[in-house]
C-alpha cells in the first residue's frame, strides 16, 4: 500500500514517528516534507514558508501536485493541527483521496470547536492520542476519531543508582522530577511555590531548556530549599533524558489549564513504570485517573499541589494491572498495529 507522508518539520519526535509508521513491510512510503532526511525512500520537499493563509494554499497545492503524481492509496497528514487556525481551509481538495490526518491538541473555544469540526469532517480518518481528546471530539459531533496512544521511542533504561549518581542526587531521598522546557503552560513556577509548604523530605530535579522561567528567577523562587535542588536547564540529549527519567521517583507535571494536550514526560515516565502527579483537568487528567498512574490536584492551585506531593512522597505507590495496560498501549509496535488497522479500514 503506498502512503503519502506529509509534516511540515523533521525535528524533535516528528521524523522518529514517521519512520516508526512509515518503515513498515507492508508500506511502501512517499515523503513530504520541509527538507530531506536519511530514510531510504521516495521524497519529495515541500516547505511551508509562513504562517498565512496564502501560504498555507500554496503549500497544500504543492502537495496536491505530489499526490496526483504519486497516484497514493492513503494521503497521511502527520501535524494536522496546523489546520486549525484556517478551518481546515484547503483539505477539500484531497477530496478524491483516501485521507488521514493526526490531532496533536484539541480545542475548546467555541469559534475552535467549529473549526475542528470542519477540519475533521474533510479527513476519513482522525487519529488523536488520547481518550479524552476522542470523546471531546465526540461530542463536537466528530464520528471518524480513532485513538491511538503517544509511543516511548526512547526505551534506554538506567539502574536508578546510577542516574541518581549522573546528576549527584543521594539514592535514598525521593527525587521529584519536572523534565522538558520552562515554557510557562507549564507551570514550573507553581511547582516551585507548592514545594515550599512541602514537609516530606525530598530533592527536586529541574532538566530542560530555560525559557519562560530562567536561572535567575528559579534561583529567587526555591530560597529555603535551594540545596536540594539540582538545575539542568539546556535541551536535554537522549542520554540525558533517560537519566533523569530513570533517577526520579515522581514525574511532576505542574501544567497550567491552558495546556490540554499529550505529555511527553508523562508516557515516558509510565514506560518506565514512574509514578505521576499531574492536574486534574482535561486529558492529562482524565489519564492520570482513568489509568490509575498516580496523583492529580487541582490545576493551578500551588496549595493543593503542595498537598498532592507529601501524601505521593510518603506513601507507597503500587501499580495495578489497570497502569500495566496504560503502559502496554505505549509499546511502538502496538503503535504500529494501531495504524495498520486504520489504513487497512480505509482501504476496505
Amino acid at each position: 500500500m503506498k502512503v503519502l507522508f506529509v509534516d511540515i518539520s523533521t525535528s524533535g519526535h516528528h521524523l522518529t514517528y514517521l519512520s516508526a509508521l512509515a518503515l513498515q513491510k507492508d508500506i511502501e512510503p512517499v515523503l513530504v516534507l520541509p527538507e530531506k532526511v536519511d530514510m531510504d525512500c521516495k521524497q519529495y520537499v515541500v516547505a511551508r514558508d509562513k504562517h498565512t493563509l496564502s501560504a498555507m494554499n500554496a503549500w497544500l497545492k504543492n502537495v496536491l501536485l505530489v499526490a496526483q503524481k504519486e497516484k497514493p492509496d492513503i494521503i497521511h497528514f502527520l501535524y494536522g493541527d496546523i489546520f486549525y487556525r484556517f478551518f481546515g481551509f484547503g483539505l477539500g481538495q484531497f477530496k478524491k483521496f483516501k485521507t488521514v490526518v493526526t490531532l496533536h491538541w484539541v480545542k475548546t473555544g467555541f469559534v475552535e470547536r467549529i473549526s475542528t469540526k470542519m477540519l475533521c469532517t474533510k479527513m476519513d480518518r482522525v487519529v488523536v492520542h488520547s481518550e479524552y481528546i476522542r470523546q471531546v471530539l465526540q461530542s463536537y459531533g466528530v464520528k471518524n476519531a480513532v485513538h491511538i496512544e503517544y509511543p516511548q521511542f526512547n526505551e534506554l533504561k538506567i539502574p536508578k543508582e546510577d542516574a541518581c549518581q549522573y546528576f549527584g542526587l543521594e539514592k535514598d531521598v525521593p527525587v521529584i522530577a519536572c523534565i522538558g522546557n520552562t515554557r510557562y503552560d507549564k507551570g514550573l513556577d507553581i511547582l516551585l511555590e507548592a514545594l515550599k509548604r512541602v514537609n516530606a523530605p525530598f530533592r527536586l530535579l529541574i532538566a530542560g531548556k530555560a525559557e519562560a522561567f530562567d536561572e535567575d528567577y528559579i534561583a529567587q523562587h526555591i530560597a529555603g530549599y535551594e540545596e536540594r535542588v539540582t538545575r539542568c536547564l539546556y535541551f536535554l540529549s537522549d542520554e540525558e533524558l533517560s537519566n533523569a527519567l530513570c533517577a526520579s521517583d515522581l514525574i511532576v507535571l505542574p501544567y497550567r489549564k491552558k495546556f490540554d494536550g499529550a505529555s511527553g514526560p508523562l508516557g515516558e515516565g509510565v514506560a518506565l513504570g514512574k509514578c505521576i502527579v499531574g492536574p486534574n483537568h482535561g486529558t492529562l487528567g482524565y489519564t492520570i485517573e482513568q489509568n490509575h498512574l498516580g496523583y492529580t490536584f487541582e490545576s493551578e492551585n500551588a496549595d493543593d499541589l503542595a498537598h498532592t506531593l507529601d501524601i505521593a512522597l510518603q506513601e507507597k505507590f503500587y501499580r495495578d494491572e489497570v497502569y500495566s495496560s496504560y503502559k502496554n498501549s505505549l509499546r511502538v509496535d502496538y503503535f504500529k498495529d494501531k495504524y495498520q488497522r486504520v489504513y487497512h479500514d480505509l482501504m476496505k
